[in-house]
This record gives C-alpha cells, sequence and structure tokens, in this order.
C-alpha cells in the first residue's frame, strides 16, 4: 500500500461514523431486527416512510466538516440487509469531496433477512449469498468514484466468503483503498470498538456518542465534551483515530444535543488542534507516563485528571525543556528541570467545567525519553 495514503488515514485524527437506516424509524437502536425478532415482512413495511434523500447526506458531512473531522464513514448496509440508497450514498461521497473529507463506506457481511446467510457456510445456497455479497461490494467500489476506506462488519470466517479473492478484485477497482482489518483477514486499517486499546500499524477506535449507533429516542446517556476530548488524545497518543458515531432520526437530522457536543469539542479543537493533526505518536516511547504526542522538536501533554495545582511534576522526559506554555492560551508556564524530573510550577488552578488543558513543550532536539527505573527494560511499558 502506498505511503503516502496510509499516511493520510492517520492525519485523519478524527472522523464520524454515520449510523442511519431501516432500524432508525423504530427508534429502538440498529439492533432492532435481530433482537425483537421480526419478521422480514414485519421489519421491512417501514421502507416507504424511510427518508432517502441525497441532501441528508450534505447536512451530515457539512457537520463532520464543521466539528473539526477529516473523514466520515456512511454504514451503506447493516445487518439488516437493507442497502440505504444509491441516491445517498452517491451524494455522501460528493459531500466528502466537496468538503475535503476522506470517503469511508461500512458494508456488513452478515445479513440477517437473508435466508441463505442464517443457513450458515454450509447450507445449500451459500453459494448465492457469496455471490451477492461480492457484486454488491464490487458495485460499491465502482457506482461512487474513488473511495479511501472499506469498514468491514458482521463478517463470517473470511475463507467462507472469499474475502481474499474478492479483495484482490476491490483493489483493482480501487488501487487507493484502505481495507478494515474487521473482515478477518490482516488488511490495512485494524479496529477497537467502544475501547481505546492500541494496534500495530494503522488504527482508529470507534466510539457511540451517547450508548447505541443507531438512532434511539429512549438514550439520553450522552458522552461529555471531556470526555471526547481525553479519548482523542489517548488514540493519538496510542497511534490512532477517533471514529465518533452519530445516529440521525427517522428525518434524516443530527440532534441538537449531538450538535452541541460536537462544537464544544471543535471550540478546543480551534485552540488545541495543534496537538491532535499531524503529530506523532508517544514520542517518549511511554516511557513519561503521559498522554503526548509530538511534532518535530515541539511535544504536547494533555493535563491529566491527578493534575490539581499549582504544581507538578512530569519524569522521563532525556530533553533539555526550551520553553513551556499553555496551548489554549499561550501562557508561559514556569519549570525547573533536573536530569528527566521536570517540576511546573505556576499551573493555573483548573476552572469548573473547563476542557481539557495541554503543555506545549520546546525540545533542544527530536523527543526522546529516559527508561523508568522501577522497571525491567524489557517490561511492558502502560502509556
Amino acid at each position: 500500500m502506498n505511503d503516502t495514503i496510509r499516511q493520510r488515514f492517520l492525519e485523519f485524527a478524527y472522523g464520524m461514523f454515520i449510523h442511519y437506516g431501516l432500524y432508525t424509524l423504530y427508534e429502538r437502536g440498529e439492533w432492532v431486527m435481530s433482537k425483537e425478532r421480526m419478521s422480514n415482512e414485519e421489519y421491512f413495511k417501514v421502507i416507504p416512510q424511510f427518508k432517502n434523500h441525497a441532501f441528508l447526506a450534505e447536512e451530515w458531512v457539512g457537520i463532520a466538516a464543521r466539528s473539526g473531522m477529516r473523514y466520515a464513514v456512511l454504514t451503506t448496509r447493516h445487518h439488516d440487509g437493507c442497502f440505504i440508497g444509491d441516491e445517498l450514498v452517491g451524494s455522501f461521497c460528493d459531500a466528502c469531496r466537496k468538503h475535503g473529507l476522506g470517503i469511508g463506506l461500512y458494508y456488513s457481511v452478515g445479513d440477517w433477512s437473508d435466508f441463505d446467510f442464517r443457513g450458515g457456510a454450509k447450507g445449500p445456497n451459500w453459494g448465492r449469498f457469496v455471490e451477492k455479497t461480492h457484486r454488491q461490494l464490487k458495485e460499491l467500489m465502482t457506482d461512487y468514484g474513488p473511495v479511501d476506506y472499506l469498514f468491514y462488519d458482521g463478517c463470517p470466517s473470511p475463507q467462507s466468503w472469499k474475502a481474499a479473492e474478492l479483495h484482490c478484485e476491490l483493489r483493482r477497482l480501487q488501487p487507493g483503498l484502505l481495507i478494515s482489518c474487521r473482515c478477518g483477514l490482516e488488511e490495512d486499517v485494524a479496529s477497537s470498538e467502544q475501547h481505546s486499546g492500541s494496534h500495530a500499524g494503522l488504527w482508529e477506535s470507534c466510539y457511540t456518542l451517547n450508548d447505541s449507533w443507531g438512532y434511539n429516542r429512549y438514550d439520553q446517556n450522552w458522552k461529555t465534551p471531556e470526555k471526547i476530548i481525553e479519548l482523542l488524545m489517548t488514540l493519538r497518543h496510542n497511534g490512532g483515530n477517533l471514529l465518533l458515531n452519530v445516529g440521525p432520526d427517522g428525518n434524516g437530522r443530527i440532534g441538537e444535543e449531538e450538535v452541541g457536543i460536537l462544537n464544544q469539542v471543535k471550540a478546543w479543537l480551534d485552540r488545541n488542534g495543534e496537538a491532535v493533526y499531524e503529530v506523532v505518536p508517544h514520542p517518549f516511547d511511554y516511557k513519561d507516563q503521559e498522554i503526548s504526542v509530538a511534532h518535530g522538536n515541539t511535544a504536547y501533554i494533555q493535563l491529566q485528571a491527578d493534575y490539581r495545582g499549582p504544581e507538578r511534576m512530569i519524569c522521563g522526559i532525556g530533553n533539555r525543556i526550551k520553553d513551556i506554555t499553555l496551548l489554549s492560551t499561550g501562557k508561559k508556564i514556569g519549570f525547573v528541570q533536573n536530569a528527566d524530573k521536570l517540576t511546573l510550577t505556576g499551573l493555573p488552578f483548573k476552572k469548573k467545567d473547563e476542557l481539557p488543558r495541554v503543555l506545549k513543550l520546546e525540545l533542544d532536539g527530536a523527543p526522546f525519553g529516559i527508561h523508568n527505573p522501577m522497571w525491567p527494560e524489557d517490561h511492558f511499558r502502560v502509556c
């Protein structure tokens, strides 16, 4: 895979995941068909009420772009097997290009509505199901122009649906395509779901904004802007992207509560985005025990929850420190450095409801860390 394409994905940093489908109309989350054991006839009867308008995608992608997100992933087909529509998918891809966002398309191989899928790989008509899967994925990679990223879900064993053979064809159709490892093969992008555990190479973690992927009118358990920022910084420290989900309602609208949270995160990014985009992870090789990233000879450290001020010690930095400021304001922070022990002085106290603060450290060279003598050299390092 071209290094430029891989670097572009890493620099996306922060993206929008969009779950929108027939399940949206039931207002009880994306698994309603399975959880309530609906028949195909019962579930698909709402198709005439489904808002499949192209302008919705422009609205979604516009919100993503204004929120500081650099890519978006749209669920083209969830586990219910219902493709959301050519017009909507096409409009989504066009809107991403218009706003300069990377294009991700989600596709669930698993299909509750397909009786041949339900019959399993040993069933008499599994081959027909595999042929359908290949055909639909080839159409996704043919009909909408260049696509950056194919996000898989609901996949049976990759051998059972000839995933490796299919991917050869998809890469011919889309030479710059990154493919999700969620297919069960070692492809381009690894993924965590609802946790920030890191992977080697390219990876992301997808999180819900509340506790549901699809629209759920009963779920008001929204993550705070502070929580989202902490997730974003932790993932960037570990070398991953944050793919944050929204679930538009039955009219295709992203709710005011969601937009309000995204706007607060964007306001923080306006002041601190330097520590999020175009950075390298854990510049002190975890030896600092801090949430940190770097760009060139500049390191950024998020002040974590255990910070109370006005003094704090940071250990494990091998460089000489030239200057320290609070990234959001440019306020200089006093410090005393003794070998790899750095004592910060005069830190302003954190105000109530203030979003996470980031220190900007100007170093005398490329960042490097000093081993913590409390741990063996070959012991795992805690991030």
